[in-house]
């Protein structure tokens, strides 16, 4: 019987200590809900078809479909990039294998007939999908969700390539208060994706907001030298998009 249990203990110990040498294989090994963001750019003249299409995945039919493939929470975005439009496409994951969230979102019957109305980014190509599961370079869980619908806001910027480094370090040690100021300021699952184009190095964030107008207000004039620092640091890695007056600019909202 002791050795029995004995057994168990092991066994337990044993899945309980499952883990890699980075933040992002110890998510992935956890078990817990994982983001995506997907990357596509629209053919040319096929950029309102292709808007339609994206708008129809919020469907109820369309999205029990997802749910069966662990997708759920998905709402779209576009923007002009390097003088043509690109689609991202952001979901909560819950299938086996991270990786393999894009085939799960290309298997729904609706997403297939969107198919002609994309231009594959070159990685997606080796791999005859039409869409790119972008890398997740950052997550921050911050401020735990309400029953209210929160606000979802997704921007991009470029990073420079000469500091693509040290930006993917501090993103992957983000510093505790950092994360304290996002819970304080209503912010619940920010994550940065990243993308090359070209010679060029974009990123995608996306984040879910629940503060309140109370709470809007007081942050607009709340003092806090550790994000003042933090955004002295990570901001001189970052090039701006052509014409923009802010390092990061919002992304055009396709469906919710």
């Amino acid at each position: 019987m002791k050795l029995k249990w004995m057994v168990i203990i092991v066994s337990v110990m044993g899945a309980l200590v499952a883990s890699g040498l980075s933040p992002y294989e110890n998510r992935i090994l956890s078990g817990q809900e994982m983001h995506v963001m997907l990357f596509a750019f629209a053919k040319d003249g096929k950029v309102d078809d292709a808007k339609a299409a994206l708008k129809t995945l919020n469907k109820k039919m369309v999205a029990k479909a997802f749910k069966k493939k662990g997708i759920t929470n998905l709402s779209s975005y576009a923007k002009v990039l390097q003088g043509k439009t690109a689609f991202m496409v952001y979901f909560d994951y819950e299938g086996e294998n991270y990786l393999d969230a894009v085939k799960g979102f290309e298997a729904v019957e609706q997403v297939v007939s969107m198919k002609m109305l994309l231009t594959p980014h070159p990685r997606a190509v080796q791999d005859d999908q039409a869409w790119l599961q972008l890398e997740w370079i950052n997550y921050i869980f911050g401020a735990k969700p309400t029953d209210a619908k929160p606000e979802k806001i997704a921007q991009t910027t470029r990073i420079k390539p000469d500091r693509e480094d040290y930006y993917r370090t501090i993103h992957q040690t983000v510093w505790p208060g950092v994360c304290d100021h996002m819970a304080r300021a209503g912010s619940h699952d920010f994550s940065i994706f990243l993308v090359e184009l070209g010679d060029e190095l974009y990123q995608f964030f996306y984040v879910e907001s629940y503060a309140t107008e109370a709470q809007n207000e007081k942050m607009e004039n709340y003092d806090d030298p550790i994000a003042r620092r933090w955004y002295n640091v990570a901001a001189p890695c970052l090039d701006p998009l052509p014409g923009a007056v802010k390092c990061w600019v919002p992304m055009e909202q396709v469906s919710e």
